[in-house]
């Protein structure tokens, strides 16, 4: 059989770029719509003030001229050869309320996108070969990255652990077994870490805890108070999880559900009275436990039987019933291309222009000047942000050489440069298993395009065929579970 033929196939309905032009898509589409969400409503130290935010909207890019009239199309050539970049203004809708009564209600511009090349809000996007040509673009380019101060850039594909998923490590040099998983929810990330001790006793480790504070403490904090609704969170199977589940309750101090929030809240509100430690403690719980499940008082028992499945993987993972997680193994990785990567930097971004839209309210109202929100918004905010880490490639969360220059030298180039894949690891340490090639790489990363030196099988390149899936809400397939009655 002539596979060519069947290669030629694809690559006439597919782009090389694809991958980052539908990731960048569906962040314009749906994600800009949730980090808004996420700040909808504003409320700054003046409390008869707040602003609620609503609908948000990227427009195609355009230009401003140095006498100050705005002009439509803006096309990538022109962001080339007058070293502009090529972004699309962002428009939000805003509600200024004073004392509970509405003063100001207008779409306001709040700063500028970097655009896509080819993605739905660039003005090539669907463009015929003849009109590519008189738009002064090569027909033949796949687009999929920025034009940043006239300069070409691509997003480097950063490979990362799956988040929401429980991992088994293997036993260290002491006999602990080691389970954690990586809960997300917007921009929070924490770590959650079941410990096994080799004497058996569990302790539970997660952000703003107490050091060393045991599992079942926490498990009675969640309410949880006799042994028997302890018993029930945890999978059994092996009567050796039976065991250690009665090791840890005979161990583990008598005490109800307030005086284990007590002891929590002595550690993260030391020094205080007993109501705010408790509130604290809470707060802590709520917050950081698990937030991918819930981050309100009716989740607790779900956390409860999360914390119970992955302390019986500790248990089972101890006594060898279990082998540990292979963490190179590429059903545990996931992929973050443009879109997610542009996620993560406008959501930073945004979260800092509330943060100086609460002062610019504070200032107005302290000097007793009128108070609208063409005064209160100050665009620079976002663009400033978004455009000093794709013209640095200095990302959020330390990561650096995320963005980089085209390498235009031939065609061949810019192909691998869209299709890299970068791994967070340290370059400078042997890492032997991470550089390996792993039997699950087949057919989606070619085993011979990775660079010589210390970077070797940490940058690595996707396979010509090979595709990324973009993010899928789960909210129908847990409704789909529920109508057939399984209790999640």
């Amino acid at each position: 059989m002539d596979t060519w033929a069947l290669i030629g196939a694809y690559f006439r309905d597919k782009s090389i770029a694809d991958l980052e032009i539908q990731s960048f898509n569906q962040f314009v589409e749906e994600k800009l719509d949730e980090i808004v969400r996420e700040n909808q409503l504003i409320v700054p130290k003046i409390e008869e003030v707040k602003v609620e935010l609503g609908g948000i909207q990227v427009l195609k890019p355009r230009i401003i001229e140095a006498d100050g009239s705005p002009r439509g199309e803006f096309l990538p050539m022109e962001a080339r050869l007058r070293n502009m970049t090529y972004a699309g203004p962002i428009y939000v809708e805003m509600k200024l309320y004073r004392r509970d009564i509405e003063q100001d209600v207008r779409t306001v511009y709040v700063g500028d996108l970097p655009i896509l090349l080819k993605s739905k809000k660039c003005w090539l996007y669907g463009k015929s070969e003849e009109e590519l040509i008189e738009a002064g673009e090569d027909p033949f380019d796949f687009g999929g990255y920025f034009i940043i101060n006239g300069s070409e850039k691509a997003l480097m594909t950063q490979e990362v652990l799956c988040s929401d998923r429980v991992m088994v490590s293997e036993k260290n040099a002491s006999g602990d077994v080691t389970v954690e998983v990586i809960s997300t929810s917007g921009a929070f990330k924490g770590r959650v870490r079941i410990t096994r001790k080799l004497n058996g006793m569990l302790y539970v480790s997660f952000p703003s805890s107490p050091k060393k504070l045991k599992l079942f403490t926490l498990l009675k904090a969640l309410g949880l108070d006799t042994l028997n609704e302890i018993k029930s969170v945890f999978t059994y199977g092996e009567l050796e999880v039976v065991n250690d589940v009665i090791l840890n309750w005979e161990n583990t101090e008598k005490m109800d559900e307030k005086e284990a929030l007590d002891k929590i809240g002595k550690s993260v509100a030391p020094g205080q009275i007993i109501d705010y430690r408790l509130r604290r403690a809470q707060e802590v719980i709520d917050g950081f436990l698990l937030p991918h499940i819930g981050q309100s008082k009716s989740d607790r028992l779900a956390k409860a039987f999360y914390l119970g499945m992955m302390a019986s993987k500790a248990i089972e993972s101890a006594y060898n019933l279990r082998v540990e997680d292979d963490k190179d193994h590429y059903a545990n990785k996931r992929l973050e291309l443009s879109g997610k990567l542009m996620e993560h930097l406008f959501r930073y971004a945004f979260k800092y222009f509330v943060k100086d839209l609460k002062f610019q309210i504070d200032r107005t109202v302290t000097r007793r000047r009128k108070l609208n929100i063409n005064t209160i918004v100050r665009p620079d905010a976002i663009t400033e942000r978004i455009r000093f880490a794709m013209a640095t490639g200095n990302w959020i969360g330390r990561t650096t050489g995320v963005s980089k220059f085209m390498d235009r030298v031939n065609y061949i180039s810019p192909l691998t440069d869209i299709r890299k894949v970068k791994s967070p690891l340290n370059k400078n340490r042997e890492l032997y298993e991470a550089r390996d090639v792993h039997g699950t790489h087949w057919g989606r990363f070619c085993p011979i395009e990775t660079p010589d030196g210390p970077q070797c099988g940490l940058v690595k390149n996707l396979a010509l065929l090979a595709r990324v899936t973009t993010d899928e809400p789960t909210d129908s397939l847990e409704k789909f579970l529920k109508d057939r009655g399984v209790k999640l």
